[in-house]
């Protein structure tokens, strides 16, 4: 328990410093780019990084020895869609951090 402060600490630092490195390399100069440039990179980094939401939750349904979905939406199963939802977090922090 005595290493996990230490442990969190060091996450949290790292987090900070990969939000700073956009900051920081705009301000070493590097190429600005335009408002419609900008607004159309988002869209297509969004719309991969909801591919790549699509494909995980594949993988995961491949991986379970029963049907996500029928779980979902049949059975109604709470537990399930906690289980899923925190699937969809997760990747969506991996696919974040290697598209940023």
């Amino acid at each position: 328990m005595k290493n996990f402060g230490k442990t969190l600490f060091a996450g949290i630092a790292a987090l900070g410093g990969a939000l700073l490195l956009p900051a920081q390399a705009f301000a070493q100069g590097a190429q600005k780019i335009g408002l419609v440039t900008g607004l159309l990179l988002s869209v297509v980094y969004g719309l991969v990084g909801i591919m790549l939401l699509m494909v995980g939750y594949k993988i995961f349904e491949w991986v379970t020895p029963f049907s996500v979905n029928d779980a979902l939406s049949k059975d109604q199963n709470r537990a399930v869609g906690i289980v899923v939802g925190a699937i969809f977090i997760g990747i969506a922090i991996i696919v974040a951090a290697a598209l940023g």
